[in-house]
């Protein structure tokens, strides 16, 4: 009996001390540098696509280029604020660039109003940037480009001071994060006395939910608000769905998801980790381009709609495993974030 005793004891051991590890020590300042660095190429990437649709625009408005080469442009630039819609805090929360770049949802049709407010001033101050920049927010951003583009509506000269306008906040949002004595700056000070991040393991906890919200805004608000319910779906409720680039703006968010995981959590979070929600996420942008068609369109075909109503099942994975797999090995969990609740 003792000796049983002894072999189980022995046995048991092994499990007790791996049980007693601590979780392995994660190095929040080394994990801050990383993020910044994605997060400079994604800011910097919208300020280069604003930069270029504002000349496309004027040049589009001069009869110098064609339409094609402005729907691009919007398209791209579109693509380049997805992953940025979901970093409600820091420039984006204090210049409130959520709503001016992006009015989305816009429950009340208060872009198409303003849009057509802003038509009926004089054409000098529709061509301005700055008198755009002091008009409302619904007038500012990427869907009152679309509405001039796509609704029988007179494009310029409003286009031109819109897409300037737009040029002015990408550059700003950029300086906001990485000039001199910029949010990164702060982020990088982390400490007791910093009025923001007392620790940089805050701002760890800060991108994770962003992470997060960056899910829940897919799922809810870019999938959920046009799917609707089996008896009635809600086209025109997708974002970007007059120019069709409703798709893309979503595999492009869970590209800026992915990088976040992949180079910025790199270090922290083990390869395969790493790569199981890489992989997770790659699968759900598979299927957001095999739906068939734009999501507005796809919703009134009911094999199409099934593959849509599969994604929103496929987010709630990727949420679950981003929880225990990249929370739980970073020692957070989702907070609170500026959008929730819209």
């Amino acid at each position: 009996m003792r000796k049983f005793a002894t072999l189980v004891t022995a046995c048991l051991m092994p499990a007790i001390v791996w049980a007693a590890d601590p979780s392995p020590t994660i190095d929040h300042v080394a994990l801050t540098g990383r993020v910044l660095a994605v997060l400079e190429r994604q800011f910097g990437a919208f300020r280069n696509e604003t930069a270029t649709l504002s000349d496309t625009a004027t040049a589009f408005c001069d009869g110098t280029t064609d339409r094609s080469q402005v729907d691009d442009a919007l398209a791209s630039a579109w693509r380049a604020w997805a992953p940025l819609d979901a970093y409600q805090f820091g420039p984006i929360e204090t210049q409130a660039a959520a709503l001016t770049v992006n009015f989305f949802p816009d429950k009340k049709n208060f872009v198409g109003r303003a849009v057509s407010d802003l038509l009926k001033r004089p054409v000098n101050e529709q061509a301005d940037p700055t008198v755009i920049g002091a008009s409302s927010a619904g007038t500012q951003g990427l869907p009152a480009l679309e509405r001039l583009l796509f609704d029988d509506m007179q494009t310029c000269p409003a286009l031109v001071g819109v897409a300037g306008n737009l040029a002015r906040i990408g550059t700003a949002l950029y300086d906001g994060w990485f000039a001199p004595d910029g949010w990164a700056d702060l982020v990088r000070d982390a400490g007791p006395d910093n009025p923001v991040y007392i620790s940089h393991q805050e701002f760890t906890r800060q991108i994770f939910t962003a992470l997060d919200f960056s899910i829940l805004r897919l799922r809810e608000h870019r999938i959920g608000r046009a799917l609707g319910t089996y008896d009635r779906s809600f086209p025109s409720r997708a974002e970007a769905w007059r120019s069709g680039v409703t798709n893309d703006i979503m595999v492009a968010q869970i590209d800026g998801l992915t990088e976040i995981v992949d180079d910025g959590f790199a270090g922290a979070v083990s390869d395969a980790t790493r790569a199981e929600i890489t992989q997770i996420a790659q699968d759900i942008q598979t299927r957001v381009q095999a739906i068939g068609a734009p999501l507005s369109q796809a919703l009134s075909d009911p094999q199409m709609r099934i593959r849509v109503e599969t994604l929103q099942t496929k987010l709630n994975y990727l949420q679950l495993r981003l929880d225990q797999q990249i929370g739980e090995v970073l020692g957070v969990d989702a907070g609170f974030s500026a959008g929730d609740g819209d």
